[in-house]
């Protein structure tokens, strides 16, 4: 069953009867394999389709799973978080905190379905009792915007590659905006390509196959050629074919990140799209971010910041090795390629970049944040992407030409390829890539720091009526350290993990302090964790009645432990 089968009213009673069969609180009394899923991965899904499913799943898992509206975008489409914890383990606030999304860029749909796979595979490991999703979900928060730019997207999903969002643009300097986009001239529902015969046409037929359009070599006369344009009228009659089409501002270049006013399709200023302030702002409310994930498409690779003119030698060296470390596992899940070991290759591969979420994420907040570049496309161009095409996709990348009556050229042919075939696997690829970026994400989020108390003790002093001494052990059993170098020793907005004492019938002895700065905890890595011992001394208030002693250990990036000790 996909969403598509079923209206939402309908999807709605499935989810209300399956509110009583599932449930992370009580995994023994599933049996997954009678659950209807909630969203199945064989198209590339709509807006609705995405924010149905998004608000289904919040349905099915109350006790898990919350929805936010965190923005609208410049179209009004609503921009949704979706946020996994479970509430018996502690509050999400309390808890390292991973994020996570997708579709920033609107034609890199695999993105936006990137996010989607990974929240079902939450959810579905949730219900399965997966050991090591349900570790994750209890002891973590997971954050996740699958549609980062709900307007690109569904502009993309018309055949077309729209990356930026749809901010007004006068592209053509004619003093008004976007008056001139592609037009459906058939009625499909796809905007493609359109040819027609000119004696001034740039392309001509190829003789390999009649559907492949190639460059008119130099010079050439006496021959058949044709004009090939994005399929579309002179809306504005300036003799020009959809020279000022819909907005707008690439939103993964109007971060406050190395951003610059001649950077193509930067904005105005930083922030100053809708999208991207709705991510700054609700990642900045959520200081328990400790990583950042964002997808993205093609490549086949994994990066890290910077992608500008930062060096890597400007930034601390453990923070460089971390990122390498990762994305080392990464490669080994999904067979990338890694370009966090090497900042050139990443700058020439981004050409360059200013104002990237991905830089923001790591250079500004702080925080250990990559992006993956999904999906290598295996055919090539030209002749071998046909043949491609006919013997993998069944012909359905491909729209073949055919005759459709233009209110300004008369006949002309519309076809070609979907553009957003360009970046993305056609749908019957999807599943497989989706699934193996899912167990990287899943990998990464694994790494995030955690607090921890090992161990406590309580000893009366000896000949000392009514006074103890409490110890315990704490360490970060995470793999991350509690916060990054360039956090702590480059912005300087690092905080320490704190230790302390909450007492009841009972005070501190003198030279002892209830709060205790414990300063940035390293990961355990391979060594296991590194141990810190605090102690403190106590006396009893009134020797007659019962005294406690809580032990709080919180870090902002690694999450809140709590231990309650009873005086005896």
């Amino acid at each position: 069953m996909t969403l598509t089968s079923f209206p939402l009213k309908i999807l709605c009673l499935i989810t209300l009867t399956l509110l009583i069969l599932a449930g992370c609180n009580q995994p023994n009394t599933i049996d997954i394999n009678h659950l209807k899923p909630l969203i199945t991965f064989d198209h590339y899904h709509s807006n609705t389709e995405i924010n149905t499913y998004l608000h289904a799943a919040a349905a099915q898992y109350p006790d898990l799973v919350s929805i936010l509206q965190i923005g609208v975008s410049r179209g009004g489409e609503p921009i949704y978080a979706l946020e996994i914890n479970n509430p018996a383990t502690g509050s999400a606030l309390e808890k390292p905190a991973f994020y996570c999304d997708g579709n920033i860029h609107g034609g890199e749909l695999l993105a936006g379905e990137g996010a989607l796979y990974f929240i079902d595979m939450l959810l579905k490991g949730c219900d399965s009792n997966d050991p090591t999703i349900r570790n994750l979900i209890d002891t973590s928060a997971l954050y996740i915007v699958p549609n980062v730019n709900p307007d690109g997207r569904r502009i993309s999903l018309t055949g077309q590659n729209h990356r930026a969002n749809i901010r007004p643009v006068d592209d053509d300097h004619d003093g008004s905006c976007d008056e001139d986009p592609p037009d459906d001239l058939d009625g499909d529902g796809l905007i493609v390509q359109m040819r027609y015969k000119s004696p001034q046409g740039q392309y001509l037929i190829s003789p390999d196959d009649p559907r492949l359009m190639v460059r008119r070599p130099r010079n050439q006369t006496g021959g058949t050629y044709y004009q090939v344009l994005t399929e579309g009228i002179d809306n504005d009659g300036d003799t020009r074919f959809n020279e000022d089409s819909l907005g707008g501002i690439d939103l993964n270049r109007n971060f406050p990140a190395n951003w610059h006013p001649a950077q193509r399709a930067s904005g105005p200023f930083p922030l100053s799209e809708p999208e991207s302030f709705a991510l700054v702002e609700y990642i900045t409310e959520r200081p328990n971010i400790a990583a950042i994930h964002t997808f993205h498409t093609s490549g086949g690779m994994i990066l890290r910041f910077p992608t500008l003119g930062d060096q890597d030698w400007e930034f601390p060296a453990a923070d460089i090795a971390d990122y390498n470390e990762i994305a080392i596992t990464g490669v080994e899940i999904t067979g990338y390629t890694n370009y966090a070991d090497s900042k050139k290759a990443i700058v020439d591969r981004m050409s360059p970049g200013h104002g990237v979420f991905n830089d923001w994420g790591s250079k500004v907040y702080g925080v250990l944040a990559m992006t993956t570049e999904m999906w290598r496309n295996p055919a090539g161009r030209g002749l071998r992407q046909l043949q491609w095409n006919d013997q993998v996709l069944d012909g359905q990348g491909f729209i073949d030409w055919h005759e459709v009556e233009h209110p300004q050229l008369g006949t002309v042919e519309v076809g070609g390829w979907l553009g957003h075939l360009g970046n993305n696997p056609p749908e019957v690829l999807m599943e497989e890539e989706l699934r193996k970026n899912a167990l990287w994400v899943l990998s990464f989020a694994q790494r995030l720091p955690r607090v921890d108390i090992l161990s406590t003790a309580v000893q009366s002093v000896p000949e000392v009526t009514d006074v103890y001494e409490v110890t315990a052990e704490i360490a970060n059993v995470g793999w991350m350290p509690t916060a990054t170098e360039h956090a702590a020793k480059v912005l300087g907005i690092a905080q320490p993990v704190t230790a302390t004492i909450n007492l009841v019938n009972a005070e501190l002895t003198d030279g002892y302090n209830q709060n205790l700065n414990l300063g940035v905890l390293p990961g355990a890595r391979k060594a296991g964790p590194i141990v810190q011992n605090v102690t403190w001394r106590i006396k009893k208030v009134n020797s007659t009645k019962p005294a406690t002693a809580q032990i709080v250990v919180s870090s902002q990036k690694a999450g809140t432990k709590r231990i309650k000790l009873e005086l005896n």
